[in-house]
């Protein structure tokens, strides 16, 4: 099973998502990984988390909600601080995504989150 390398800061794992079920399931997953978890409903949410002082490590975002999407949250994560892994959830193919996004296609198994996790926050290395 991965796990996040260890290290004194504890890595932050921000779940943004409109559907409840998808958010805690998807955060299960990354506090099995070793991630503390903030979950947020909206990117607005997530937005106000980031002005409150939050640093995530990772951000998994769904792309399509309500207000700003999945993939203007990640450039507007990523702006902030390029060091921020970020996954983008999409259940559309047809969707065009940064190819420096690591995308994850709807519906997916927690094992195939978990292969995403790993990818994401090894291209930093």
């Amino acid at each position: 099973m991965a796990s996040v390398s260890p290290s004194s800061q504890p890595h932050v794992a921000l779940v943004v998502d409109d559907e409840p079920g998808v958010r805690m399931c998807t955060a299960d997953v990354l506090l099995d990984m070793g991630y503390e978890v903030v979950e947020a409903g909206s990117a607005e949410e997530a937005l106000a988390e980031l002005d409150r002082g939050l640093q995530p490590s990772l951000l998994v975002t769904d792309h399509l909600m309500p207000g700003m999407s999945g993939a203007d949250l990640a450039r507007e994560v990523i702006a902030r601080d390029p060091q921020t892994a970020v996954i983008v959830v999409s259940g559309y193919t047809n969707v065009e995504l940064d190819p420096a996004l690591v995308r994850l296609s709807k519906p997916f198994r927690l094992n195939d989150l978990r292969e995403c996790v790993v990818a994401a926050t090894s291209r930093g290395l």
